[in-house]
């Protein structure tokens, strides 16, 4: 079963009042996260149409996707990059859509420099939102991704010899489809 988001389902689904709501929460997170992280290079890896960056202070910003607005068109488990090259990589929900996120972490650890950093958001499937994807027959963006649990998550990154230095749980709120 193939689990890849196509570009204009996501981009869909961000626009709807749920989708808004959660970007607000994320634009909130790596505002925080990227504040203070200093150097010379920085890749957000999709969502390339959303400014996830703009709290950064990193002067090299590139926004990286396999087609849209990107300045980097790239398989994100392949990336044109030299090795040890990005002091900090956005991974804005992109492992729970992928067919091969540890990958995707293999090519993200190759990229970083010793004391880079990684953001990653992902939907958490102990939450209402995965609590609220189970009983969801639509199967549509977000629904259908492969929610990734912070313990897996953790154990992922160590395989890589990375860890965990900060996180936040963000959306308490259930995934109502009207605004109210």
């Amino acid at each position: 079963m193939s689990i890849e988001a196509s570009p204009g389902d996501a981009a869909e689904w961000w626009r709807t009042s749920l989708g808004r709501y959660l970007l607000a929460l994320d634009q909130d997170y790596f505002d925080g996260a990227v504040a203070d992280v200093f150097d010379y290079n920085t890749f957000q890896l999709g969502m390339v149409d959303q400014g996830l960056l703009r709290a950064s202070r990193i002067p090299l910003r590139i926004r990286v996707d396999v087609a849209g607005a990107a300045r980097i068109r790239a398989d994100f488990r392949d990336l044109p990059l030299a090795g040890n090259c990005a002091d900090l990589v956005l991974l804005p929900h992109v492992l729970e859509f992928s067919e091969h996120p540890h990958q995707i972490l293999r090519e993200v650890a190759r990229v970083l420099r010793a004391e880079a950093h990684v953001v990653i958001a992902c939907f958490n499937p102990w939450s209402l939102w995965g609590f609220w994807r189970i009983f969801n027959s639509r199967r549509r963006y977000p629904w259908r991704g492969r929610f990734i649990h912070l313990l897996r998550l953790k154990d992922w990154l160590a395989l890589l010899g990375r860890e965990i230095v900060a996180g936040q749980m963000s959306s308490y709120a259930p995934p109502c489809t009207r605004q109210k």
